[in-house]
């Protein structure tokens, strides 16, 4: 009969671990592509689920290099809280091991500057401003409304990733529509910076949003590609501790749907 190892604790917890992380970065990514000025809801979804992702991926990858510089001890609940919910530092932190592990995790500085915005906003949701509607009605010092980051992002993208000639068309359509409606329609509807909509807004953002939303994707996988590659490489440590059973699993397997393939990735949905 063959003999099953028995999984120390940190194994199992770090499985568990692995598999909120995969469902919440897929959750987030699903959720963000089909977000747009009528389903608002889909970018709050999208900012929970992908800033608690990504933030428990980086604490991952901390927790594991310091269980190797430490004799498999784990680092105290303490020096896990003083990170707090900050993306930025937890961030910057795994870029000092990845430079240990000879990975190509770039530094902030060297990130495109959407991708950068994307980590801020992240990062930003993480601490505060998911509770922004809240916070802002009983206070004007509330931070930025984390929707109204997102428009400045989806204006960056449309500007710099979207071609004018498919929004020209897009504006077309929407126009033609809209003057189609013009003497039997009221709209009634606010876009992502709170401000009224005309009909033709109304009719011309879902698409753009749409179109900027797949990009917004692809930025944001360009951003774990290389993150993935360090807890790779942090957990392929486990085969050279000399122990019979690893103590942590391989965590790039609950993230090997990240394939940093642009045209795969611009088309994809659904995630993973």
């Amino acid at each position: 009969m063959t003999r099953v190892p028995k999984f120390p604790a940190s194994f199992l917890l770090l499985q568990q671990e692995g598999y909120l992380i995969r469902g919440c970065l897929t959750t987030g990514l699903t959720q963000l592509r089909g977000a747009h000025v009528h389903n608002k809801g889909a970018f709050y979804t999208a900012l929970f689920n992908l800033s608690v992702g990504a933030e428990r991926l980086l604490k991952a990858i901390i927790i594991i290099d310091y269980m190797v510089k430490n004799k498999l001890a784990v680092p105290s609940k303490k020096q896990l809280k003083a990170y707090g919910h900050d993306i930025l530092e937890l961030y910057d932190s795994c870029l000092a091991i990845s430079k240990t592990r000879n990975t190509n995790l770039p530094s902030r500085d060297k990130l495109e500057p959407t991708t950068r915005e994307i980590l801020i906003l992240l990062s930003d949701f993480a601490q505060t401003t998911k509770y922004h509607n809240l916070n802002a009605l009983s206070s004007t010092q509330s931070g930025k409304d984390p929707l109204a980051h997102w428009n400045e992002i989806i204006s960056s993208i449309l500007s710099n990733d979207v071609s004018h000639r498919r929004q020209g068309k897009i504006l077309w359509e929407a126009s033609a529509v809209a003057a189609a409606l013009a003497d039997s329609t009221t709209t009634i509807m606010q876009g992502l910076d709170k401000q009224a909509l005309s009909t033709e807004q109304a009719l011309l953002l879902p698409a753009l949003h749409e179109q900027a939303v797949k990009h917004a994707v692809l930025y944001i996988i360009k951003m774990l590609a290389p993150v993935r590659d360090l807890i790779s490489a942090v957990s392929h440590t486990a085969y050279s501790l000399g122990v019979s059973v690893p103590p942590f699993p391989q965590m790039q397997e609950f993230l090997e749907w990240i394939w940093d393939d642009r045209n795969y990735v611009l088309r994809k949905k659904r995630w993973p």
